[in-house]
């Protein structure tokens, strides 16, 4: 669809083109023919300028809860990536009808399958997440991508919807067809959907279910209310019954603690729109209410409970009145439904109750085309409130990004996990073991760079049990886990650490050993690392803390190689001193034998010594004579 709007663009400018330049023509003719050509552009122009709007992606939720079931850095997002079209292009055909048949054409133009959107492809590729730690921008890795649609068995997609059902005196007749419309909703609810029902009447909201889980329960609560409230005066002030309803409801929800809060929100609003002579209820003030809702912060000055924007359905049942008010309360249910984030705006009128079942599967079907986007976060800010930005790169034509500035999602980060690569650091301990008093080297995207002073290492004793799961723990719960775990003496200090790794030498004690197979003599050890900075951890649950290979501290052979040498050498110096070293009680050898003087001058060669060949012997047959 991104591409089809430069393709028509150049269609457009491909036809008009040949009109520019003719082979011959006359001077008026050429510029009549130019100015034909131009308002023709002109004309393409706006027509495609109504119908497209910019592409533009939408945060509806960032949640963190994956992160505390699995021990993974893992964010879900939801994200709406559409295509708006204005709704004066749409409902313009309408715009020569008057009376009932513009109300039926309005209804019928707006309820027709991608009447206000176009839904778009979420290009990954293209897509930067980012979070703000410590005033710099850090990338997320992408993990994966769902389509809402496709989703619906997983735990936590569903939506959690608001009705807000009119019980006031002047809905008259028009009261019993809101709660057709109502029921339309309660029974197209999904497996992962929860629901809130409100009846409101002049003043104030009159009757509250609070969030129901079950169909049944939620329609026999809508059945419950069979008529309308008493009048209660010439005015209502609708703008605050609308906006205090929606805080009380939704400020009850977060990302923390119960897990089976849906990640998406919405509320429909089914009323006549009506608020008599109240000026604090104009159709502008819808506005902000559409706003409120849009920022998705409940009260506004919200800065613990997780953001969560919410599109509001406005179905209008119009009643008998004054023209003034008539057009007022037309246009207060309007201006309530915020078409970009997915909001929805239709018309009721008398007798068409059972449209409700057309609208509520036109809303739904544009939730279903929502991304589910799963990111991997090594850091987060210090801080409950954390800023993430959605933008997108090298698109044509450019898609508008969303952000959450400032606001808290539900993120504890003394509790957000480290980000290990479990599987290179399990791989490396395999081909070298831990030990007693050796080094371990754990490998992952931390966020502490080279300050390793940082980083501690835990090795859980061998008989210390572990939590099964986090699932369902609040995040003090979450929190007590990892402080129970680090408690131990079992500490490895850090020693080395760079961009993807941190190194530790670890303590001479093997409590942390624990057998796996006796016969084998194979053993595994459990660790956690620890940032002593900002108190967070690695996976601390049975399944996913992080587990190696590990051994008996093996024998110094060196040493055992030095001593050995040493007693060798000791050994000798003692045999040679008892064999033949000082004292003159030893045993000697024979001493030298004297040379024998020869038997006078001239008896042999050289004078009174023996010959050559004799050490103090004759050479044979020498001697004197017989």
């Amino acid at each position: 669809m991104i591409g089809t709007l430069s393709s028509r663009a150049g269609a457009a400018r491909r036809v008009i083109r040949p009109a520019l330049a003719p082979a011959f023509t006359p001077p008026l003719a050429l510029f009549a023919s130019l100015a034909l050509s131009l308002a023709l552009s002109l004309a393409l122009s706006l027509v495609s300028r109504g119908a497209f709007a910019a592409p533009e992606a939408h945060l509806l939720r960032i949640d963190p809860r994956a992160a505390m079931d699995n021990g993974q850095p893992l964010l879900t997002t939801v994200v709406e990536l559409v295509q708006n079209k204005r709704m004066s292009t749409v409902t313009s055909q309408c715009a020569t009808l008057t009376g009932d048949a513009n109300l039926d054409c309005l209804s019928d133009a707006l309820s027709k399958p991608e009447a206000l959107y176009t839904p778009l492809k979420f290009l990954e590729e293209n897509a930067l997440f980012m979070v703000t730690v410590d005033g710099k921008d850090m990338p997320a890795s992408f993990v994966s991508r769902q389509r809402w649609g496709d989703s619906k068995a997983q735990e936590g997609v569903g939506t959690a919807w608001l009705l807000m059902i009119d019980a006031g005196a002047s809905m008259g007749a028009r009261f019993g067809e809101a709660r057709d419309v109502a029921k339309a909703f309660v029974n197209a609810m999904d497996p992962g959907d929860t629901v809130n029902i409100m009846f409101f009447n002049d003043s104030s909201v009159v009757k509250d279910s609070g969030w129901i889980n079950k169909k049944g329960e939620a329609a026999a609560f809508v059945e419950s209310v069979q008529k309308t409230f008493p009048d209660q005066g010439r005015t209502r002030q609708l703008f605050n019954i609308v906006k205090t309803g929606a805080t009380d409801a939704f400020r009850e929800l977060g990302n923390a603690g119960t897990l089976t809060v849906p990640m998406h929100q919405a509320m429909v609003v089914l009323s006549n729109g009506a608020s008599g002579t109240d000026t604090g209820s104009p159709s502008q003030s819808a506005l902000l209410v559409r706003d409120y809702m849009t920022k998705g912060r409940f009260p506004e000055d919200n800065k613990t409970l997780p953001k969560a924007p919410v599109p509001i359905i406005s179905v209008w049942f119009p009643t008998r009145e004054t023209e003034e008010l008539f057009q007022n309360a037309k246009l207060f249910m309007e201006n309530l439904a915020n078409t970009e984030i997915g909001g929805f705006y239709s018309i009721v009128r008398d007798g068409q109750g059972s449209r409700g079942v057309r609208i509520a599967q036109a809303v739904r079907k544009r939730f279903d085309q929502m991304h589910i986007i799963k990111w991997r976060v090594p850091c987060v800010a210090p801080s409950v409130q954390q800023t993430f930005k959605l933008v997108f790169k090298s698109t044509d034509p450019p898609i508008a990004g969303d952000n959450f500035i400032d606001v808290p999602v539900g993120i504890d980060p003394t509790t957000w996990p480290l980000d290990v690569d479990y599987e290179q650091t399990v791989q490396a301990a395999q081909k070298s073991k831990l030990h007693a008093g050796g080094k371990v080297r754990v490998f992952g995207s931390f966020c502490w760079g080279s300050d390793e002073k940082r980083a501690k290492l835990y090795l859980i004793p061998k008989n210390q049990e572990l939590p099964e799961t986090l699932k369902g723990k609040s995040l003090e719960e979450a929190k007590k886990a990892q402080q129970t775990l680090v408690a131990s003496q079992l500490v490895g200090n850090a020693i080395d650490s760079g961009e993807g790794y941190v190194e530790f030498e670890l303590p001479d004690n093997e409590k942390f050993l624990q057998l796996v197979d006796k016969k084998k003599s194979t053993y595994q050890a459990r660790l956690v690392v620890y940032d002593t900075k900002l108190n967070r951890t690695s996976a601390v649950t049975a399944e996913k803390i992080l587990t190696v290979a590990a051994q008996k501290k093996p024998l110094n052979y060196l040493l055992i190689g030095g001593a050995t040498f040493g007693g060798v050498v000791v050994l000798l110096l003692l045999v040679n001193l008892l064999r033949g070293g000082g004292g003159g009680g030893g045993r000697r050898g024979p001493a030298p034998r004297p040379m024998t003087p020869g038997p006078g001058p001239g008896a042999g060669p050289g004078g009174g010594y023996p010959p050559p060949g004799g050490g103090g012997y004759p050479p044979p047959g020498y001697g004197p004579p017989r």
